[in-house]
């Protein structure tokens, strides 16, 4: 995927659930742990662990393990034991068009290099994230380094938000010890999801992005140059409009509530926040290939001519929140997304 929910160009945007998981029978899941509890190479670039997390590694081994169960058996029953939150969007979508072939050969995900950072919090914490390599979120095509959010939901632990390592940096350094810090942050964080929904919608349009128009975020690789939302939604409206197509997309705040992590040294916070992204393509005159004119695959099932397909997105964004000065701007650093649907008619 490139920075929104699509999926970069020449790959299909967005698989049917039911073919994405008769990948996963074909290629093969079972169980396999490897590094969890302290063993393997540390995840790539991950912060310092934190002491005493014995009851944090058993809820992701439990997540894990149940996962597997969920894709190989069609056993959805703990989603609500070990998912909350985007996660549990995810899994339900999953879970409506699970399907595996009978005859799967089932090799394990993989678990690697697990490294967990509890951040400081007065009281009892509310998050942890567990860091480490894994191909359970690219559904068993290669190892990833992935964050993973767990937050403290009817009683348990719960996975409700991952995001990707971010290209070319490390990951940012929480806050471990003391409290968090009392100084106000740029970007309160009741309102980092409706900000960044409005700023991204402008930057689907293909228009460029200025420092008015993108505020309070930095104009950073995310909204200005090659790879960038504004460059890739640009390059795909002309192509479109060139055979008579329209593509438009928009972003909403979800019900979830943006998490945000205190930095090491007082530097503000490390925002996660959770968006719907929803795509519509419209060809009034019909697309009979299998493919739309910027290269995406129309969406399966499908008529012989299609007029309309409506996708929705899930995806998450992180953003470093410093503390609030006059020139200070939110800077975005990281980017998961996973479709939910896709509709042709």
């Amino acid at each position: 995927m490139n920075r929104t929910g699509r999926w970069i160009p020449g790959a299909r945007k967005l698989l049917p659930s039911t073919a994405v998981l008769a990948a996963i029978g074909v290629a093969g899941i079972g169980l396999t742990v490897a590094g969890c509890g302290g063993g393997g190479a540390p995840a790539v670039s991950a912060p310092p662990a934190s002491a005493h997390t014995a009851a944090e590694q058993a809820a992701v081994t439990s997540w894990f393990v149940q996962t597997n169960q969920m894709l190989t058996h069609d056993d959805f029953a703990a989603v609500d034991q070990v998912t909350t939150g985007q996660m549990r969007t995810i899994y339900l979508a999953e879970e409506q068009q699970a399907s595996l072939p009978k005859n799967a050969d089932r090799v394990g995900f993989q678990l690697a290099g697990l490294s967990i950072t509890i951040p400081c919090h007065t009281g009892s914490p509310a998050a942890f994230v567990a860091y480490g390599d894994t191909n359970v979120f690219d559904l068993g095509t290669g190892m990833q380094s992935v964050a993973m959010v767990f937050e403290r939901a009817g009683g348990r632990w719960k996975l409700a938000a991952a995001v990707n390592h971010p290209d070319g940096a490390g990951w940012p350094a929480l806050c471990t010890r003391g409290t968090p810090p009392a100084g106000p942050a740029v970007l309160a964080a009741g309102r980092y999801a409706p900000d960044l929904a409005r700023v991204l919608t402008s930057a689907m349009t293909g228009a460029a992005q200025t420092t008015r128009t993108a505020a309070p975020f930095a104009v950073n690789d995310f909204l200005a140059g090659s790879g960038s939302v504004p460059v890739t939604s640009a390059t795909s409206i002309r192509q479109d409009q060139r055979d008579g197509v329209s593509y438009t997309g928009r972003f909403t705040p979800t019900p979830d509530a943006t998490v945000a992590l205190p930095l090491a040294d007082g530097r503000g916070y490390w925002l996660i926040g959770i968006l719907t992204q929803s795509d519509t393509y419209n060809a009034p005159s019909g697309v009979r290939a299998k493919d739309w004119p910027d290269g995406n695959q129309v969406a399966t099932p499908r008529p012989a001519v299609v007029h309309h397909e409506s996708d929705t997105f899930i995806t998450t964004y992180t953003a470093i929140d410093p503390p609030r000065t006059a020139d200070a701007t939110v800077a975005l650093d990281g980017f998961f997304g996973w479709p939910l649907s896709a509709v042709a008619s």
